[in-house]
């Protein structure tokens, strides 16, 4: 009869929820921080700026993308960290920067999403955690915008000079 209690109790405390209060679904220590702002900081690509390159034709796009590469250390971005791992030498990247991270932000504007490939440094890559929201400066390598798909998403290269995690 004992087992046959405890098995009604986690049933009934499973069935419940009694872990997770609705009204707040995520708890703060998930949350990023209030400096994180992918949208309305002055970032390269936030919400205005991502809104005029949307409306632009495929000839400005080229003329805007190759300005920004040729404007070392001018591209700033906020994102997410998902992961980091080193580059060999040999590898095709490794001339960008010995460490890659990889990042991105929810939707930003019109269901488009921005992943980034960051070529930093091992001493500014390994000290992030996954899920931390960090903010970088570099400069862009490349940049591919899938806009047939939904949600549309843009996927940029940048070798970043500074990379840091941002706090409240």
């Amino acid at each position: 009869m004992r087992p046959l209690t405890l098995l009604t109790l986690a049933a009934a405390l499973m069935a419940t929820g009694a872990c997770v209060p609705k009204e707040n679904p995520e708890p703060d220590y998930m949350k990023p921080p209030k400096s994180y702002d992918p949208a309305g900081a002055d970032l390269t690509f936030n919400k205005e700026r991502l809104e005029k390159y949307n409306m632009m034709n495929e000839t400005e796009r080229d003329s805007y993308i190759e300005e920004l590469k040729n404007s070392a250390g001018s591209f700033k971005g906020q994102a997410i960290f998902k992961s980091g791992a080193g580059l060999g030498e040999a590898m095709a990247d490794a001339e960008y920067g010995s460490y890659e991270l990889s990042a991105s932000t929810a939707e930003v504007l019109f269901e488009i999403t921005i992943d980034y490939n960051i070529f930093t440094t091992p001493e500014l890559g390994k000290p992030l955690a996954p899920n931390a929201a960090i903010e970088f400066t570099g400069t862009l390598i490349d940049l591919d915008f899938q806009d047939e798909d939904k949600p549309r998403k843009l996927t940029l290269r940048v070798k970043a000079d500074d990379v840091k995690r941002l706090k409240d």
